[in-house]
C-alpha cells in the first residue's frame, strides 16, 4: 500500500536536510512519476538542486554542470535557481566571474546579493582571487577589501607587523570578508604572545566561514585543554608552527651568562657544542643563524676563533647579516679600538649587501651607512684616531682604509645623497680640522645645493674674520637672493658694513668710512635698539679724523642722549676707537673720579655697550683696566637688575680679558636665573675655572653638553664637547638627571674655587681612576682622618711677618709706589691659599718683565 503524498514529501525533505541528496533525488523521481503534479515537480527540482550543490561541494564541478544542463532542459521554470547554482559551481572551480558579475547590476535583489556574499564568506578560500576579479571595477569595495586582506595576511604570516599594517579599515565587520580580519588579528596576537586577545579574536570568527577552519589548529597552538580534534591539515599546521625552542633558548642563555662571567674557555666551548646539538634537534633551519650569533658573541668576548669554529662545527656564513650584526655588537662596547673595527665591519657589510642586492653601490642606503661610520669615528679621541690612521694598511683588495677618515666618508655620502643634513655634518667636522678644509666643504655644498644659505653664511663669516669685506659682502648678496628674511642674513649686512667702516678708520680713510656709515643708516633696521648710538659714535670718530670738531661734539652728544648718560656713551666711544686703532681720540675718566652712584652703574653700562657691540659683531671690544676692576667689585651688588643677555656678555668679557672673577660671578648670576640658559652658564663656569681643577672642569663641560642637548642648544653642545675633549681620555658622560644634580651642586657652591674651597664632590660622576677619588687634603679633612697636617698649612703669618718676608726678597731698586702695591697683592694672594714662595716667584717674574720692558724702550719715559 503506497504512502500518502505528504508523508513522502516530508521524507524527501528530511533526506535533503540530512545531506543524503542522492537518496532524496531517487525518492523524488518516483514520487513525481506517480503524481505528476506541480507540487511533486517542485519537490523534484529541490532534490535536483540539493544534489547539484552536493556535487559542487565535493569539487565534482563537471558532473554538477552536466546535471544543471539536464535539469534546465527538463524544467525551464528552475532557470533562476540553476543560474545561481551554475555561478557558484564555476566559482568553486576558480571562475569567479559568473558569480560576481551580477553585483554590478543595481537592480540585483537583496536575496541574490546576500546569497553571493554568503558564498564568499563560507566558500571562498583565496582573497587574492577576489582582489583580481576583473568583472568588478577596481574601486569596488569587495575588491579593495580583498586586496587589503591578502596584503595583511601575507605580512602577518611572514614576520612581525605593526597595528597599522593589520588595521584593515577597508573591511567592515558586516563584510563577508570580516572573519578574515579577525583571523589576521588572531595570528598577530599569537606571535606577540597575547594569548587572551588571540582567543577573543578566534571566538568572534563565524563558525560557518572559511577562516573558522583554522580555529581548531590555533586553539591547539595556544595549548587548549582538552586538545581539540584536528583534521590532517590542521595537525600539519600545528606541527610546523609549535616547535618548542625553550631548550635552545636556555642553551644560548647559558653561553651568554658564561661569557659575561668570564668562565674558563673550555667550559664555554662545551656549552657551545651543546647548543649546536640542541639546535640541530629543535630548529635545524636556525643553525646557520645561531652559528653566526654565537661566533659574534665569542669574538666580542675575545675567544680563540679557531676553537670557537670547531665547537660550532663550522665557520659562520660571512653574509651581509653577519657583518651587520658584528658591527653593531662592536659599536655597543664603546671602546675606541672596537669602534675602529666596527667601521671595518660596516664596510664589509656594505660590500656584501651590494653583492646580495640589498641596495645599490651609489644609493641613499650607502650614503646613510657612510654617515653612520663617520659618526662612529667622531666618538674616537682625536689623537687616538690619528694613530690608527697612521698605522693603517691597505686591505687585501688593494683599497685603502677610507673608513678611518671621516672627511672621506662625509665626501662619499654627500656625493651619493647631496642632502643639507649630510653637508652640515661634514662641515661641522671639517671646521675642527682646519679653516681651509671647512671652506672647501662649504663651496662643495654651495655647488651641490645652491638653494641653501648655510654654506654661504659660513664662507661669509670666514671672509669677515680675515677682514676680506668685499668677498664677505659678495657671499651675503647670494644669501640675500635665496632668503632675504633669514635673521642671520638680515643682521649680516649691518655687521659687515660696521666692520668695514671701522677698518677704513683704522686705515685712516675717513671718507670711505663715511660711505659705509651712510649705507648703514640707510638699512631698514638702522633705527632698532641702540644701533643709532653706534652710528652717532662712528660719525663722531669720522668727524674727529677729518678735523671737524663741531660735528664730532654734536655726534657725541647725540650718542650720549640715545644711551641716556655720558658714562655709557664714553665707554662706547672708547671701545669703538680702540677697535679702530685710533684710541687717542677717546678719553675716559678713571672710576675713582666718578661718584658712588656712577660707579655702581658701571656693570649695567658696560653690559649695555657689550650687547650692542656683540649684535654688531664686534668681538675685540676694549675698555681701560680700572673699569674691569671696578666692574668686578660692583657686579655682585647689581647683577639682579641685569637681564640674561647682559650677564652673558659680561661673562664673555671676563673670559676674553682673563678676568676670571667676572666670568665666575656672571656664571653664578646666570645659574640663579635657571631655565634654558643653564647649559651656557655651566660651560661659562667651566671656562672660568683656574688651572688645577681638571676634574670639576670635565664634569661641568659634560653637564653643559647634556643640558644643551635637552634644550636643543647645539652651539653649547658643540663648544662643551670640544672643550671637554682630551687627546686620549674618554669624555665624561652624564645622564640628564646627573647634569641637573651638577646644576644644583654648583648653585650651592657659588664661591670662586681656592685651596680651602674645593667646591662640590663629583667623585661619583667620574671614572674610578679620577683624581677626585683622592681624599681631600684640606687641614680640616686631614685632621678628621687623624693625619698629620700638611706643613704648608701649618704656618700662620700676620701682616708684620708678611711685610718682613716681602722686604727681604723684594728687589731693592723697585719704586716705592710699586713696592706698596705688590705688598697688598701678596697679602691678598696669601689669603687665597698661595705660599710666600709662590708669591715672591711671581714678584720676581713681574720684576723681570719690567726690566725687559725698560730695556726695550731705552731712552723713553712713560
Amino acid at each position: 500500500m503506497s504512502q500518502p503524498g505528504s508523508s513522502i514529501e516530508t521524507s524527501v525533505r528530511q533526506l535533503i536536510a540530512n545531506g543524503k541528496s542522492k537518496t532524496a533525488l531517487d525518492s523524488a523521481k518516483e514520487f513525481h512519476k506517480a503524481q505528476g503534479s506541480a507540487a511533486s515537480e517542485l519537490l523534484l527540482i529541490d532534490a535536483y538542486i540539493a544534489r547539484i550543490q552536493s556535487l559542487a561541494d565535493q569539487n565534482f564541478v563537471l558532473e554538477a554542470k552536466a546535471l544543471i544542463g539536464v535539469v534546465r532542459e527538463r524544467f525551464p521554470s528552475a532557470g533562476p535557481q540553476l543560474d545561481a547554482l551554475n555561478a557558484t559551481s564555476s566559482a568553486q572551480g576558480g571562475d569567479l566571474d559568473g558569480l560576481l558579475a551580477p553585483l554590478n547590476d543595481p537592480e540585483l535583489s537583496a536575496e541574490r546579493r546576500a546569497a553571493i556574499e554568503q558564498w564568499i564568506q563560507n566558500q571562498m578560500a583565496d582573497p587574492a582571487a577576489l582582489a583580481g576579479c576583473v568583472v568588478l571595477p577596481r574601486e569596488h569595495s569587495l575588491r579593495q577589501a580583498a586586496a587589503a586582506i591578502d596584503k595583511a595576511f601575507r605580512a602577518v604570516t611572514s614576520g612581525p607587523v605593526t597595528d597599522e599594517q593589520i588595521a584593515l579599515a577597508e573591511v567592515s565587520h558586516r563584510s563577508p570578508l570580516g572573519p578574515w580580519k579577525l583571523l589576521i588579528r588572531a595570528i598577530a596576537c599569537f606571535y606577540r604572545d597575547q594569548d587572551q586577545a588571540c582567543g577573543e579574536c578566534l571566538a568572534a570568527i563565524k563558525p560557518e566561514s572559511v577562516p573558522s577552519r583554522a580555529v581548531p589548529a590555533m586553539r591547539a597552538m595556544l595549548g587548549a585543554k582538552p586538545a581539540p580534534t584536528l583534521n590532517p591539515a590542521c595537525a600539519a599546521l600545528v606541527s610546523r608552527t609549535s616547535i618548542s625552542l625553550a631548550a635552545l633558548r636556555g642553551a644560548l642563555a647559558n653561553i651568554d651568562q658564561a661569557l659575561e662571567q668570564r668562565e674558563a674557555p673550555g667550559r664555554i666551548f662545551k656549552l657551545i657544542r651543546g647548543a649546536v646539538r640542541e639546535c640541530r634537534l629543535s630548529a635545524p633551519d636556525l643553525l646557520a643563524r645561531a652559528r653566526q650569533m654565537v661566533s659574534i658573541m665569542g669574538e666580542i668576548a675575545g675567544l680563540d676563533p679557531t676553537r670557537t669554529f670547531a665547537a660550532l662545527e663550522g665557520a659562520p656564513r660571512a653574509d651581509a647579516f653577519y657583518f651587520r650584526a658584528l658591527a653593531c655588537a662592536m659599536e655597543r662596547t664603546g671602546d675606541p679600538t672596537a669602534l675602529r673595527e666596527a667601521c671595518l665591519r660596516w664596510d664589509d657589510f656594505r660590500r656584501e649587501a651590494i653583492r646580495e642586492d640589498w641596495f645599490a653601490e651609489s644609493s641613499v642606503e650607502s650614503a646613510t651607512l657612510y654617515l653612520h661610520m663617520a659618526g662612529l669615528l667622531e666618538r674616537i679621541p682625536r689623537e687616538f684616531l690619528r694613530t690608527m690612521q697612521g698605522t693603517g694598511h691597505k686591505r687585501i683588495n688593494g683599497e685603502d682604509n677610507y673608513f678611518l677618515f671621516p672627511l672621506q666618508l662625509y665626501e662619499r655620502a654627500c656625493l651619493m645623497d647631496p642632502h643639507p643634513d649630510a653637508f652640515s655634518q661634514w662641515l661641522r667636522h671639517a671646521r675642527r680640522v682646519s679653516v681651509s678644509e671647512a671652506e672647501g666643504v662649504a663651496r662643495a655644498w654651495n655647488k651641490a645645493c645652491p638653494g641653501d644659505t648655510e654654506p654661504l653664511l659660513y664662507l661669509m663669516k670666514e671672509a669677515e674674520k680675515r677682514n676680506a669685506f668685499p668677498t664677505a659682502l659678495s657671499y651675503l648678496d647670494k644669501a640675500e637672493r635665496i632668503d632675504s628674511v633669514h635673521p642671520v642674513v638680515r643682521a649680516a649686512r649691518r655687521r659687515l658694513l660696521a666692520a668695514a667702516a671701522m677698518r677704513h678708520l683704522q686705515q685712516k680713510k675717513p671718507h670711505l668710512a663715511a660711505e659705509k656709515l651712510a649705507a648703514l643708516t640707510a638699512l631698514p633696521q638702522s633705527s632698532q635698539g641702540d644701533a643709532p648710538a653706534f652710528y652717532a659714535v662712528l660719525r663722531h670718530l669720522v668727524c674727529l679724523a677729518r678735523g671737524d670738531s663741531p660735528g664730532a661734539s654734536e655726534a657725541r652728544l647725540e650718542a650720549e642722549r640715545i644711551l641716556g648718560d655720558n658714562i655709557t656713551g664714553g665707554m662706547l666711544i672708547f671701545g669703538i676707537a680702540a677697535v679702530s686703532k685710533i684710541s687717542g681720540y677717546a678719553v675716559l675718566p678713571l672710576p675713582r673720579e666718578l661718584t658712588d652712584q656712577e660707579r655702581s652703574r658701571i656693570p649695567a653700562c658696560m653690559a649695555r655697550v657689550l650687547v650692542l657691540t656683540k649684535d654688531l659683531g664686534i668681538r675685540k671690544f676694549q675698555l681701560p683696566v680700572p673699569y674691569f676692576r671696578e666692574m668686578e667689585v660692583q657686579f655682585p651688588r647689581v647683577s639682579g637688575s641685569l637681564d640674561v643677555e647682559q650677564i652673558r656678555s659680561l661673562g664673555e668679557l671676563g673670559i676674553a680679558t682673563e678676568y676670571l672673577g667676572i666670568a665666575w660671578a656672571a656664571s653664578r648670576a646666570g645659574l640663579e636665573r635657571g631655565g634654558s640658559t643653564e647649559a651656557y652658564f655651566l660651560l661659562l663656569r667651566a671656562r672660568a675655572l683656574p688651572e688645577g681643577w681638571g676634574d670639576r672642569y670635565d664634569v661641568l663641560t659634560a653637564a653643559a653638553a647634556e643640558l644643551g642637548r635637552f634644550y636643543r642648544d647645539m652651539e653649547v653642545v658643540d663648544n662643551a664637547v670640544e672643550s671637554g675633549r682630551t687627546p686620549f681620555d674618554d669624555l665624561v658622560s652624564l645622564t640628564l638627571d646627573q647634569a641637573r644634580e651638577v646644576v644644583r651642586k654648583e648653585k650651592a657652591a657659588p664661591a670662586f674655587p681656592s685651596r680651602y674651597n674645593s667646591g662640590p664632590d663629583y667623585s661619583d660622576f667620574l671614572p674610578s681612576d679620577s683624581g677626585l677619588d683622592e681624599p681631600c687634603q684640606c687641614p680640616e679633612c686631614r685632621s678628621s682622618r687623624g693625619e698629620s697636617p700638611d706643613p704648608a698649612d701649618s704656618f700662620e703669618i700676620d701682616d708684620a711677618e708678611m711685610e718682613r718676608i716681602f722686604n727681604e726678597r723684594v728687589p731693592k731698586d723697585l719704586p716705592p709706589e710699586l713696592s706698596r702695591a705688590l705688598l697688598e697683592v701678596m697679602k691678598g694672594a696669601f689669603k687665597n691659599g698661595e705660599s710666600p714662595d709662590q708669591i715672591m716667584s711671581r714678584v720676581a717674574g713681574i720684576e723681570k718683565g719690567l726690566a725687559a720692558a725698560k730695556k726695550k724702550k731705552k731712552g723713553r719715559r712713560t
